[in-house]
């Protein structure tokens, strides 16, 4: 969760998952009256339009609807080059703030136990300097 968090505070994160998430919908939108006027074709609504740029984007990509006409399969081609470097580079940035966390919380750890050691160490020297005191 607090990765999550994290990510949603991340300008380069936040613009390119709003550019994927409207280049998604515009396209998915935009297929349609194309792949509609080629007569016969399986992208006949919004929604058959938006389960397309989906699975398109995100690599899955089903093959149960699919553009059939010139025109509609050069936006599947143009949404396919854009959708899957944008969604790496979302899987990249993911990646590499889940290993900042995990390299924050491994410093942290370090300085906290660093920091009872010193404690440690401090009390046994104090404890010396009784000894040799006190002449034991």
């Amino acid at each position: 969760m607090r990765v999550f968090r994290e990510l949603l505070k991340q300008r380069r994160f936040q613009w390119l998952l709003t550019g994927l998430v409207v280049m998604a919908v515009m396209l998915g939108v935009l297929i349609v009256p194309v792949e509609r006027g080629g007569g016969g074709g399986l992208i006949n609504s919004v929604g058959d339009g938006l389960w397309w740029a989906v699975t398109t984007v995100t690599g899955v990509g089903y093959g149960d609807v699919y553009p059939e006409t010139g025109w509609g399969r050069i936006i599947g081609v143009a949404l396919e080059i854009i959708g899957v470097l944008m969604f790496g580079l979302l899987v990249a940035i993911v990646a590499v703030t889940m290993r900042q966390q995990k390299e924050r919380w491994y410093w942290k750890r370090l300085f906290e136990r660093l920091e009872q050691i010193e404690g440690r160490v401090k009390r046994v020297e104090k404890h010396g300097e009784f000894k040799i005191k006190d002449g034991v």
